[in-house]
């Protein structure tokens, strides 16, 4: 087939690289017409190797615009001259709302939960800076040739990458919130020289959100709750649900004496139980810290904690320790000498 008008139509504006023919060498003639589409760039192969390049615009092909023709035998057909080649077509446009996510959880060692799995998910933008580096490595060397497929490679990169980096900014899931700027920064910056040895500019990258598991994030929500009030907060309340129950006990008749006496004592123990069901359990600064009668508390900061915890959540002090002894590894309290399930003493 001789191609007379060499054009590639993209109606969608998404195709990265377009090839004419998409398979082996086209036959070209000179006084071909060649036209190039804004925010295209147009380069020729022939014998295997770059001939010339065209950006937007419209062109006959002669000897003076491309002079691989200049070096043709002089066969004749009708007053042109044939040659096989093939050419690409690369979109300079940029591409946006490319999205991104981890297919898999991505495990963190957490200093308070121990393991942790991670999903994540964003969006990202590229253009083509460098298009022969781009046909060369992706398109040639990787032999993508289709958008998606292109696309699903540079998602690979940026999951590799996000993987890489959580470990080394993240040291438990309590600080997420506080560090998704500076992981984002970060893996950015990795997946952006990832890029470039492709000839591809990361123009930017978001990321949405990293999900933590239910029970896990119910934890944090539980430790973001206790520190959720400040002190004058809880005056306030305490204020509140005593004068509430003043009224309460008023309002049940009897001498005024009583009443009040009844009033006071019902109002303060309804607002200090109001202020610990606020605070999670912990005492107000106007009463001694000292352990909760209905569970365990960590022994530094007296909040309650489970039996299984590790770490206290909220001080971070360190309640449990696995065995030394590499055939046992059962976990001991922190304060425990000797291992009752296998005998052998601990070092401090």
């Amino acid at each position: 087939m001789i191609f007379d008008v060499i054009e590639f139509l993209d109606p969608t504006g998404e195709i990265m690289a377009g090839r004419v023919p998409m398979e082996g060498y086209g036959e070209f003639i000179t006084g071909s017409q060649l036209i190039v589409h804004e925010n295209q760039i147009c380069v020729f192969y022939y014998d295997g190797k770059i001939a010339d390049q065209f950006r937007g615009g419209r062109y006959t092909l002669t000897t003076q615009n491309l002079p691989i023709i200049a070096g043709l035998s002089k066969l004749i057909f009708k007053g042109k001259t044939p040659f096989r080649a093939f050419v690409h077509f690369v979109n300079l446009k940029t591409f946006i709302d490319m999205t991104w996510g981890t297919p898999q959880p991505v495990l963190l060692r957490d200093n308070v939960f121990n393991m942790v799995h991670l999903r994540a998910f964003g969006t990202f933008s590229i253009r083509i800076k460098d298009h022969i580096l781009f046909l060369n490595t992706i398109v040639g060397t990787q032999g993508l040739k289709d958008t998606e497929a292109i696309q699903n490679y540079l998602r690979k990169i940026i999951i590799s990458r996000f993987t890489n980096t959580v470990p080394s900014v993240l040291t438990t899931v309590i600080d997420l919130a506080s560090q998704y700027q500076n992981i984002e920064v970060k893996v950015k910056q990795a997946v952006k020289e990832d890029f470039s040895q492709y000839g591809l500019e990361l123009v930017d990258m978001i990321v949405e959100n990293i999900n933590v598991p239910p029970d896990v994030q119910k934890k944090i929500d539980s430790a973001a709750g206790v520190r959720a009030f400040s002190d004058s907060d809880v005056d306030k309340y305490q204020k509140i649900a005593s004068a509430d129950a003043l009224k309460s006990a008023a309002e049940t008749g009897g001498a005024p004496e009583m009443t009040a006496g009844i009033g006071l004592g019902a109002g303060l123990a309804m607002g200090s139980q109001f202020v610990k069901n606020l605070t999670g359990g912990q005492q107000t600064p106007s009463e001694p810290q000292k352990p909760s009668a209905t569970g365990p508390t960590c022994p530094k900061c007296h909040n309650p904690i489970k039996e299984n915890f590790v770490l206290c959540p909220i001080c971070k002090f360190k309640l449990k320790r696995p065995c030394i002894n590499e055939n046992c590894k059962q976990m001991l309290e922190a304060n425990w000498d000797v291992c009752p399930y296998c005998g052998t003493e601990q070092t401090s």
